[in-house]
């Protein structure tokens, strides 16, 4: 393995994970003191219609002009279209936090679909299995780089200065970017060449990606309720704007430091002593014992904690096991899977419990939505495996 590339994927995901929390914060901030928690599912419709539009565009620049051009584009045009809507929103144009709080959730899945992507056709299984801990654990390091950075902004500038900071750190990780090497299948293909989503030809193929999607889907419908009820309470406790954007680094801080331990400690261990299959089974079990146990009781400081939790095993444990998941597949399947579930199956997800969420925001009705979720994924689990060990053993 090159380790200079991997020095280069590295920093680039390091500063990914950097800038998020300082970019979050300030447009989550901006968008409370707009429009209040309650609409945040508007916030995620619409960043569901700008992630369509993104997505499409970056794979035609993808098949175009290869994945450089493209992660530089992407963060180029991201820090243009913050600074834009952040001008808006001081100059009275409210829609302005609208489009900071809808792009903050565009950019992100961009910038680290990108980048997993390209590990993934990049390393081979012993690689990414050897790798892909060293790789999570300095994004998480950047993650509580950011959190620590944005709380400090926060207490001493404000909002707005936390804001550019965190767009100089999307910028900077372009540039590392542009120093990974080109390998088959990040660069511009020739339309003759047989598409990726063809390739999903055989059905058990096409039942093991839809297996994989809702596994993408429940997980989603999952975060998102225990993201929006963090926020209601989040923003009745806490009403400065300052504070607010301190409070999430710490909140964000928090996230990265379990992050971190749970991709260097627990992520090893799971998949060394254990295996690939009951560290899929561990994720959706231990998120229903957080609710079983009550951490979820309209407390902010219980309910940030439900929300701490489940954000770090999404960006440590699941997302590992996610990608493993594409590993027994060609390259050419793995593009086309990818495309489906951490595109299009995500977006749909995101969207659709995004609608739910305007209608229906009773605590104890989205609490039995996600044991419900969390049982019907643990099934999923069981029925991925099986026929994974029957399509590819």
């Amino acid at each position: 393995m090159n380790r200079r590339n991997f020095i280069f994927l590295g920093l680039s995901y390091l500063f990914v994970l950097f800038n998020y929390p300082l970019v979050r914060a300030s447009s989550t901030t901006y968008f409370v003191e707009a429009y209040g928690a309650k609409a945040s599912p508007q916030g995620w419709l619409l960043a569901v219609v700008l992630l369509a539009i993104a997505v499409g565009v970056s794979n035609r620049l993808q098949s175009s002009k290869g994945f450089h051009f493209t992660f530089l584009s992407i963060s180029l045009f991201s820090v243009l279209f913050f600074g834009m809507g952040h001008f808006a929103y001081l100059n009275s144009i409210k829609s302005g936090a609208l489009f900071l709080f809808a792009w903050k959730e565009v950019y992100i899945v961009l910038q680290v679909h990108l980048l997993l992507a390209y590990a993934n056709s990049w390393l081979n299984r012993q690689d990414f299995l050897k790798w892909i801990g060293p790789l999570g654990a300095l994004g998480s390091i950047g993650g509580i780089l950011g959190g620590l950075l944005t709380t400090y902004f926060a207490k001493s500038f404000g909002t707005s200065v936390t804001l550019y900071a965190g767009l100089s750190l999307v910028f900077i990780s372009a540039l590392f970017a542009i120093y990974l090497e080109k390998i088959p299948g990040t660069e511009s293909v020739s339309r003759a060449e047989h598409s990726p989503l063809k390739s999903l030809n055989s059905i058990d193929l096409k039942r093991y990606v839809f297996l994989i999607g809702l596994i993408v889907a429940l997980s989603q419908i999952v975060i998102n309720i225990a993201d929006f009820q963090f926020s209601l309470y989040f923003e009745k406790a806490i009403t400065d704007s300052s504070l607010r954007t301190a409070y999430l680094g710490e909140v964000y801080t928090a996230t990265n430091s379990l992050t971190l331990a749970l991709q260097l400690v627990v992520l090893p261990l799971l998949l060394k002593f254990f295996g690939e299959r009951s560290l899929h089974f561990f994720i959706p079990i231990s998120y229903l014992a957080c609710l079983l146990f009550g951490l979820n009781s309209g407390i902010l400081t219980a309910s940030a904690v439900l929300y701490v939790f489940l954000k770090a095993s999404d960006y440590s444990l699941f997302s590992a096991g996610k990608e493993l998941l594409y590993h027994p597949m060609k390259p050419v399947q793995k593009y086309g899977a990818k495309y489906l579930t951490d595109m299009f199956v995500y977006r749909t997800a995101k969207a659709s419990i995004a609608g739910v969420l305007i209608y229906y925001q009773s605590a104890e009705m989205l609490n039995k939505v996600m044991i419900v979720a969390l049982l019907i994924w643990t099934v999923t689990i069981y029925l991925l495996f099986k026929l994974q060990r029957r399509l590819f053993h």
